[in-house]
């Protein structure tokens, strides 16, 4: 029993030993943090969890050490993580809280709306988570409103475009169409395949030159007749 003591009383000294060098590297992370010292405070944090791997203060610490150094999407998989394996509802809300600003920073707001809900559910008087909750709803109300006067605008653009269209189609038909009439010569105006010489006599006109001859011909030949009968009807003088 004596010797049973005196190892129990060494093991207990023994983690009180471990348990203060833990929480040596847990204030002084704290104490870096404090100081803004965020990328010190981290690599703290690191060793105490390299103590105790099951220490939720050295893995909240931690998580929240890299959300300050702006790696949100590292310190959203390990905020995750603790909400998931955390054993009291209010290591929970705290851990879904710090979850939903890791996905705000990032622009998931749809997310960070859920994560804000799970730690109200786990601390529903968690007056950050509230003011948080509000504010990721009415941002994702605006960008739900901004995505349908997009969906609106961008409808509106097409149609624009395709009485756009629609105007330079008609617009090419209606030159084309032009330049067809003006390319093609009216018949009345076409010329004939065989032009006439205009020294050359037409049928009509030779027929008249003809009739006119014919015509003087006549009159010549009826003033001939006409002088033949006069010389017959001479009177001979008589003889006395």
């Amino acid at each position: 029993m004596k010797n049973n003591l005196i190892l129990f009383i060494i093991m207990l000294i023994q983690i009180n030993v471990f348990s203060q060098n833990i929480n040596k590297d847990i204030r002084q992370g704290v104490k870096l943090y404090e100081d803004s010292s965020y990328v010190e405070a981290e690599q703290k944090f690191r060793n105490a969890l390299q103590k105790d791997q099951d220490s939720f203060v050295s893995s909240f610490n931690l998580a929240d050490a890299i959300y300050k150094q702006e790696n949100y999407e590292k310190s959203e998989s390990l905020f995750k993580a603790l909400a998931e394996k955390a054993e009291t509802k209010e290591e929970k809300s705290m851990s879904y809280h710090n979850f939903g600003n890791s996905l705000f920073k990032q622009e998931k707001i749809k997310e960070s709306v859920e994560a804000y809900k799970n730690a109200l559910r786990n601390n529903p008087s968690d007056q950050e988570s509230k003011y948080n909750l509000s504010l990721a709803q009415n941002l994702l109300k605006k960008q739900e409103e901004n995505k349908e006067d997009k969906k609106e605008d961008d409808k509106k653009e097409e149609e624009k475009e395709e009485e756009k269209k629609e105007e330079e189609e008609k617009e090419e038909e209606e030159n084309e169409s032009d330049e067809s009439q003006e390319n093609k010569e009216p018949q009345d105006q076409q010329k004939p395949e065989n032009p006439q010489d205009p020294n050359e006599m037409t049928e009509e006109e030779a027929q008249q030159m003809l009739d006119a001859l014919e015509q003087q011909e006549k009159e010549l030949q009826e003033d001939l007749q006409k002088k033949k009968r006069k010389a017959v009807n001479l009177k001979i003088e008589k003889d006395w």
